[in-house]
């Protein structure tokens, strides 16, 4: 069982850093796009139909909702989704976001919003998909943070050895709540953009920190599901 955990450890750790960097697709803007704003422009306008490059920014996209899927199938094959409910929850949720972005990024809008002036969205299939797809992430994510913290704060040690480990998953707990928290709070702000010329200004910055928050929670789960495997 020992040698088991220690192998897996690895795969954890790997598969949880190249999810995050996935996640983050969008450093890459500045060499592989024929246009940016970081501040004003949405991720998504990357990949939208209108513009050249936006065919390596969807595949890009539906990759990290691949990873992000596979990287919470990996979690629920372990401890941390096979002996606790609410984890076990908020991975499913993770999963069915993970799979929410493939659906989003395959399906790009017909313009993009933040790049271009005169841009109005076309209202067809794609965009209705995309628009429907995002929107559902958003919950599926929403509902990840809060069972997946609720979950880590309310871990009882399966042994009297296993206190330090239930202690340390405990504290990853209240830290996934306070950064669910904070990517709420960024993604309501980008989502008020159309009702204030101020922020909208500075939408394109929200959204990316917000992904970094994002990338910065799949490494915190993989150190509680390192954690759990180790601490019983």
């Amino acid at each position: 069982m020992c040698a088991a955990v220690t192998r897996s450890r690895p795969l954890v750790l790997a598969t949880a850093t190249a999810t995050a960097l996935l996640c983050n697709y969008w450093v890459l803007e500045g060499l592989l796009a024929d246009r940016t704003n970081f501040d004003g422009s949405w991720i998504s306008d990357l990949s939208t139909r209108s513009e050249s490059s936006g065919g390596i920014f969807v595949a890009l996209g539906v990759a990290s909702g691949l990873a992000v899927a596979a990287y919470a199938l990996v979690l629920l094959a372990g401890p941390l989704g096979q002996r606790r409910p609410w984890l076990r929850r908020g991975l499913l949720s993770l999963v069915a976001g993970g799979l929410l972005i493939v659906l989003a990024s395959a399906a790009p809008l017909s313009c993009a919003e933040g790049l271009e002036a005169n841009c109005t969205l076309q209202g067809d299939g794609l965009d209705v998909v995309h628009s429907v797809a995002t929107g559902g992430e958003i919950i599926a994510t929403i509902l990840a943070f809060a069972f997946v913290g609720w979950g880590l704060r309310t871990v009882r040690p399966l042994s009297p050895s296993g206190l330090q480990g239930a202690n340390a998953l405990g504290e990853l707990g209240t830290f996934t709540l306070v950064l669910g928290a904070l990517w709420l709070a960024l993604t309501i702000v980008t989502g008020v953009s159309y009702l204030s010329h101020g922020v909208d200004e500075l939408k394109g910055a929200f959204q990316r920190a917000d992904q970094v928050a994002f990338g910065v929670w799949l490494l915190v789960l993989g150190w509680a599901a390192v954690q759990d495997a180790g601490g019983g």
